[in-house]
């Protein structure tokens, strides 16, 4: 799929690391300026290695702050980088359960789990449908099919947000513009790779994966490009699991 996507700009949440540093990783492979965001610095360090032909443009910004959106947005539009690809891949997993749910994970998880997701949306939307054409791949999670009792919270918020995006897609008419969401299992990423290293924890996890192998990033990767590529041009509202069996 090399340069499919030339001439496209792809807005990746999260693009500094795990699944999102992936996904932003084959996206400029297949020719697309990327516009790499996180919360740190590092986001600079990933739009040097992966633009260094000036396709990667950085964008720092805390989405747990309602202002953040409105920031993005006006900062792209100085730059005259209108995103015609929104891979929605930051997120906050706090594992709690119900007795230890505190009102700060509430409300940290809802501001970047879905409050974000829609202000996103509602910034970058309406000029896709401008353009004729979109793309938005949310990424959500096997835990809103298979939950554990520690994320209850985090797995509804990614059930509200795959929801919203199914909205999208049965709502929005146009002729080129997609929503999808990808759903990963068990990632080696460095979020789970601490909880991974727990006693017994990644034992209990391949007992779960009928393919018995922790994922990686670049997993999800192939499957995002598949979205945003000519050849996925017919998937609409798809919720696609890469969990190796998990959620069955």
């Amino acid at each position: 799929m090399t340069g499919a996507l030339s001439g496209r700009v792809a807005l990746v949440t999260g693009a500094a690391r795990g699944i999102g540093l992936a996904i932003a990783t084959a996206l400029a492979g297949a020719g697309a300026h990327i516009v790499i965001h996180d919360r740190d610095e590092e986001a600079d360090a990933v739009a040097r290695r992966l633009g260094s032909g000036g396709q990667a443009t950085p964008l720092i910004a805390d989405l747990a702050q309602p202002d953040a959106i409105g920031r993005m947005h006006a900062e792209l539009d100085r730059q005259a980088l209108a995103p015609d690809i929104l891979v929605l891949c930051a997120s906050v997993e706090i594992r709690q359960t119900l007795a230890e749910l505190s009102d700060e994970a509430l409300a940290v998880q809802s501001e970047v789990n879905l409050h974000a997701t829609a202000r996103l949306l509602k910034a970058f939307l309406p000029a896709m449908q401008a353009g004729g054409f979109g793309r938005v791949i949310a990424i959500g999670s096997v835990q809103e099919a298979r939950a554990n009792a520690d994320c209850l919270y985090y797995a509804a918020t990614k059930a509200a947000q795959t929801n919203m995006i199914l909205n999208l897609a049965r709502t929005t008419r146009a002729g080129d513009i997609t929503f999808n969401v990808i759903q990963p299992g068990a990632i080696r990423t460095d979020r789970n790779r601490s909880i991974l290293a727990q006693p017994g924890r990644e034992e209990q996890a391949l007992a779960r994966i009928p393919l018995g192998r922790i994922g990686l990033p670049d997993d999800c990767a192939g499957l995002a490009l598949l979205l945003c590529s000519p050849e996925g041009s017919y998937i609409n509202g798809a919720e696609i699991a890469v969990d190796g069996g998990m959620r069955l």
